[in-house]
C-alpha cells in the first residue's frame, strides 16, 4: 500500500466522481493551489494509484439491456490452463468483467448483452469453447441496485 495522506485522499474523492475535472479544478474544489495539486496528481500517476480516466455509458441506451453473471469451472488448475482462459475470454468484447475464484467454480464473468438472444450465440459460440471448461453457470442479473467504480476514500 502507498502512502497517501489527507490531501490527496481529498484530490482522489473529486476526481472520483468527476473524471473531466482538470488540475486547475481539482485545486480550486480542494483549496490547493494548481503547482502542488498538479504534482500530487502527476505522482498519483507515476505510482499508479490513478490508472487511468474513463467514461461511463448508459448501457441501456445504447441497447445492451442484459448482465449475465457467467461462473466457469474449469477441468485443470494449473498455470498453463489458468493463463490460456484467461487470454481467450479477455478477447470477448461483451465481457466486462473477469475475476479469479476460490470456491465451487474457478472464474465470475460478467457480460454484457443485447437480449438472450445475443447471450444464446455468445454462450454457444465462444464462451463454452474457452480453453479448458469443465462447467457453466450462468444467472441474469435482474436490476443493478448499485454500480460504482468509487473506492471508499
Amino acid at each position: 500500500m502507498h502512502d497517501i495522506d489527507d490531501v490527496d485522499r481529498r484530490i482522489l474523492r473529486v476526481m472520483q466522481s468527476d473524471g473531466t475535472l482538470s488540475v486547475t479544478e481539482i485545486a480550486e474544489r480542494i483549496g490547493l493551489s494548481q503547482s502542488p495539486c498538479s504534482r500530487r496528481v502527476s505522482r498519483l500517476t507515476e505510482t499508479r494509484i490513478i490508472l487511468g480516466k474513463t467514461v461511463i455509458l448508459d448501457r441501456k441506451k445504447l441497447g445492451f439491456n442484459a448482465i449475465v453473471l457467467v461462473r466457469i469451472k474449469l477441468t485443470s488448475h494449473g498455470r498453463k490452463s489458468f493463463d490460456q482462459f484467461q487470454r481467450a475470454v479477455l478477447r470477448i468484447p461483451e465481457v466486462q468483467v473477469v475475476q479469479l475464484m476460490l470456491g465451487d467454480y474457478d472464474f465470475n464473468v460478467r457480460v454484457v448483452v443485447r437480449d438472450m438472444d445475443h447471450f444464446h450465440t455468445l454462450l454457444r459460440d465462444q464462451i463454452v469453447l474457452l480453453p479448458g471448461v469443465q462447467e457453466i453457470q450462468s444467472s441474469v442479473l435482474l436490476d443493478e441496485l448499485k454500480y460504482t467504480t468509487q473506492l471508499p476514500l
